[in-house]
């Protein structure tokens, strides 16, 4: 194809900027240590707009580096604007051309053409910042960033804490009748009082040959003074073979941890913790509700880094339950919109106590960490247009509410992380990877190539999934999606002619173009494999046709048979992943402490990060093209 398919030229000018690479950082002074936090989401919009109203409270947070640091109006991410993606270049200092991660999930060649690999598990072909300073003999911690999850060399530092989302149990809700607890032997209630009631709660711990049995004790007390029976507490007990001593007594309301200590894998022992909510107890029993939180353990490394935090922080929390809120927007249970703030708070807190802690405890010359809860409440909160399913007055107002304490917590993070600093000696880099922008449509972009008789799918026992005769499969991330043609030679068993690929790729392009909601077209650009290099995706994993949608939508890969609907209201609100060049995308750039110049400054690209960084710490910049083993075939 030699003609761009949806001529978007606004970018061109800002990426031809972006593709020069890093650019010299002017420095005053070196940097004992520097820490980088990445504020996942946190649009550079939101945060002028809190400056200006003096909304943040912490006077060490984030409206102290227009005060006295180094401060960017906006920065503007790779393309496309994704976690995955933006964490592999600003880690980096490397577009997604180098770097191959070019989406949250794409197709690598080679594989069969369904096969997708995971952008945030994929080795990245160039070197990231905690390779580089270890290449120069600094000690480098990395605390749950993408890019870094201690399963190869080139994805470890010195310590590090791996950012986990796949629980060791998932999150359930427990519902107990008054039938299911029996009265102990010794009850010691006084006379007149309801004597105490106890059940068993089980709890299965991983699957397989690792997976571990853990039985709670649900005691039903009677605490109040009044003279008539009932039950208004609840008591929970680990198993003596376990752990001895009461772990909680709650009441209706209130959230509470189980915790049970287990033998880890390097030998040591490990918490493992779920946090939960009793959600209902009825002074007869009749029906007593518990959302018991997943159960998760701190995955971190080396053995005596990961005891610390288990003993000094807690286990890990783990993100809200975006399940749970799905399920209460249905009405089906569930937890409340300020049930869910609760989980993300609660997460953010344990995020930014490991991040103290390993400052004081493991004295890093680099500290990288991560704060997702903006990304978090806004993916879920951010309700702002009429056309968005979940709109009504009331709910923006409360949405309004929740995503202002999502940033407040992200800036009270920023202070208690500045005052573990002596930013007279130490550099303190704040940044996001991606700003957010409102969402009320999804857009089913294999349905589409269903439709158009270029994809094929089954109904098989997980449902509808497409097969591998197809001549086209898309992978979706955001408002971003790869559509990678079924090439015979390239991938295995591929059934499109080399001489036919790109008759495929314009007849998928024709019926996208065509795809209409209320009249306009959902997609703004479409480029071919060779229309990419001018916005950085000039890679072997990017697809023979990649599509950026009009901001508002959002693409999924639901696929059903011929006739299904290809567009349905979005239940996420919040997105990514569309053109660098729209202003919501712009991300945070910030600086403050030694070796950093104090201004306030109009635009930067994230790619500059990475080179900035170095500067201050006096070390030599990553190296851009790696041989150095962060390729794919370095991994564990």
């Amino acid at each position: 194809m030699t003609r761009r398919l949806l001529a978007v030229t606004a970018l061109v000018p800002v990426l031809g900027c972006i593709a020069c690479g890093p650019a010299a950082a002017p420095t005053l002074a070196k940097a004992a240590r520097v820490v980088v936090l990445s504020l996942d989401g946190a649009a550079a919009t939101r945060h002028a707009a809190m400056v200006r109203l003096g909304a943040y409270p912490d006077p060490d947070g984030l409206a102290a580096f227009a005060r006295d640091g180094l401060s960017f109006d906006r920065a503007i991410p790779v393309e496309p604007a994704l976690t995955a993606v933006s964490h592999a270049s600003l880690a980096t200092g490397a577009l997604p051309a180098v770097t191959g991660i070019v989406g949250t999930w794409f197709h690598r060649p080679g594989g069969r053409v369904f096969d997708g690999v995971s952008g945030f598990d994929e080795g990245w072909a160039a070197e990231a910042l905690w390779q580089s300073f270890r290449r120069q003999g600094k000690r480098v911690g990395v605390l749950a960033c993408p890019g870094c999850d201690h399963s190869s060399p080139a994805r470890s530092a010195d310590f590090g804490m791996v950012r986990l989302d796949a629980p060791l149990a998932a999150a359930d809700e427990i519902v107990l009748y008054g039938a299911d607890f029996t009265p102990p032997v010794a009850s010691g209630a006084g006379r007149g009082e309801a004597p105490p009631r106890a059940c068993r709660l089980p709890v299965t711990l991983g699957v397989g040959r690792d997976a571990a049995r853990v039985e709670f004790s649900v005691t039903a007390l009677a605490r109040t003074a009044d003279p008539r029976p009932g039950w208004d507490t609840l008591r929970f007990d680990t198993d003596d073979s376990v752990a001895n001593g009461v772990l909680a007594e709650v009441r209706a309301g209130e959230w509470f941890p189980l915790r049970a200590d287990l033998p880890h894998p390097d030998g040591g022992r490990r918490v493992v913790g779920a946090w939960c909510l009793l959600q209902r107890l009825d002074p007869d029993l009749a029906e007593v509700r518990i959302y018991r939180g997943a159960f998760h353990a701190t995955n971190a490394y080396p053995r005596a880094f990961r005891e610390s935090l288990d003993a000094r922080v807690g286990f890990w929390p783990g993100p809200p339950d975006e399940r749970a809120l799905a399920a209460h927007r249905r009405g089906a249970g569930g937890l409340e919109p300020g049930q869910i703030l609760e989980q993300a708070r609660r997460f953010s807190d344990f995020l930014t106590a490991a991040t103290r802690l390993a400052l004081a405890e493991q004295g890093p010359d680099l500290l990288i960490a991560c704060q997702p809860i903006v990304d978090e409440m806004e993916r879920a909160f951010l309700i702002v247009d009429p056309r968005q399913s979940a709109f009504s007055p009331a709910r923006v107002a409360q949405a309004a509410e929740l995503r202002g304490e999502a940033w407040r917590s992200a800036d009270r993070a920023v202070g208690e992380i500045a005052r573990g600093l002596d930013l007279d000696r130490d550099a303190f880099f704040v940044v996001s990877d991606h700003g957010m922008m409102p969402v009320w449509q999804e857009i089913r972009i294999n349905q589409i190539l269903v439709d158009a008789g270029l994809t094929r799918a089954e109904r098989g026992e997980r449902g509808w999934q497409v097969q591998a005769d197809s001549r086209m499969v898309a992978f979706a991330s955001g408002g971003c999606a790869h559509l990678v043609v079924n090439q015979a030679g390239r991938e295995a068993g591929g059934v499109v002619a080399a001489g036919d690929a790109a008759a495929v790729v314009r007849r998928a392009a024709l019926q996208l173009s065509r795809v209409q909601v209320d009249g306009e077209s959902v997609v703004e650009a479409m480029f071919s494999r060779d229309e990419l290099a001018a916005s950085g995706l000039a890679s072997p994993n990017s697809g023979d046709l990649v599509v950026f949608l009009r901001p508002g939508n959002v693409f999924s890969t639901r696929v059903g048979g011929r006739g299904t609907e290809t567009t349905a209201p979005s239940t996420v609100f919040g997105g990514a992943g569309y053109r660098s060049r729209h202003r919501g995308m712009a991300a945070l750039f910030l600086a403050r402490g030694a070796g950093i110049e104090h201004r306030t400054d109009t635009e930067i690209s994230l790619l500059e990060l990475a080179g900035r960084v170095a500067g201050v710490a006096g070390v030599d910049s990553p190296r851009q093209v790696g041989t150095i083993g962060a390729r794919q075939g370095d991994r564990r």
